[in-house]
């Protein structure tokens, strides 16, 4: 693409045309319609920083009633760790989360440019799902994960469903939609 993107310009479009586009999470459309997605950027670079603004991020999403805020999508536009130390770093930010007694309300949820399910080829289409523009800390709460569970008898096949999505893609087709990568 030749369009040059802004950070929140490219978290907004993998967004729209990845997650809700290609229905990856049959439960995000509902929530982004309503405007109750908060994305926000870290441009931190220090760990400590990024650490102290998750612990934010995750105050002010406890703080704000569901009804006005689902859920939080933290992009680290200037993190440049690969996959495997951004994990790392993860679960630190999971540590804090039980540190702080706040597991039962809250999961997370991490996508990165490198995603690689376990066992598989890096290479591999079926990676895409969780593959974003920056690496990303998605704040989900759990009560919201219970509702959208109860709704959905066929909750196990999705990842099934969403290999199917990644490989009925042409090359030309997975190049374009992800042409962050």
């Amino acid at each position: 693409m030749n369009k040059k993107y802004t950070p929140k310009e490219l978290l907004i479009y993998w967004l729209e045309e990845i997650v809700i586009g290609l229905n990856l999470c049959p439960f995000a459309k509902v929530p982004y319609m309503n405007g109750q997605v908060r994305i926000i950027e870290n441009e931190t670079i220090l760990e400590s920083d990024q650490l102290s603004f998750f612990l934010d991020e995750l105050e002010l999403l406890q703080q704000t009633p569901k009804a006005e805020l689902s859920t939080t999508i933290i992009a680290y536009t200037k993190n440049k760790d690969d996959f495997s130390n951004f994990n790392d770093f993860v679960g630190l930010c999971v540590d804090m989360l039980i540190e702080s007694g706040l597991e039962e309300h809250f999961q997370l949820v991490i996508f990165h440019p490198e995603f690689c399910l376990e066992d598989t080829n890096p290479e591999d289409l079926t990676n895409y799902v969780g593959r974003a523009p920056f690496p990303i800390i998605h704040i989900l709460r759990n009560a919201e994960i219970e509702i959208a569970l109860a709704g959905n008898k066929d909750l196990m096949s999705i990842p099934e469903r969403n290999e199917e999505i990644l490989l009925s893609l042409s090359e030309l087709e997975a190049k374009k939609l992800f042409f962050y990568l």
